[in-house]
């Protein structure tokens, strides 16, 4: 199994992703491609980010 597919398994659930310096919080909507979509709930306005799976240094998914 991959870690994109290990990754789509957590759909729907709130992951806190570490890319270097930068940090979101949010719920994963999409994994495929090399990439994976969250809604990031950590801003006053509802974001969407597209990031590279490439970039990731850490993810963890909260239950």
């Amino acid at each position: 199994m991959s870690f994109e597919q290990l990754l789509a398994t957590y759909i729907g659930r709130t992951i806190e992703v570490f890319l270097g310096e930068e940090f979101y919080t949010g719920v994963l909507v999409s994994v495929g491609n090399g990439v994976f979509v969250v809604n990031i709930s950590d801003t006053y306005q509802p974001q969407t980010a597209t990031l590279q799976l490439a970039s990731v240094v850490y993810i963890r998914v909260l239950v």
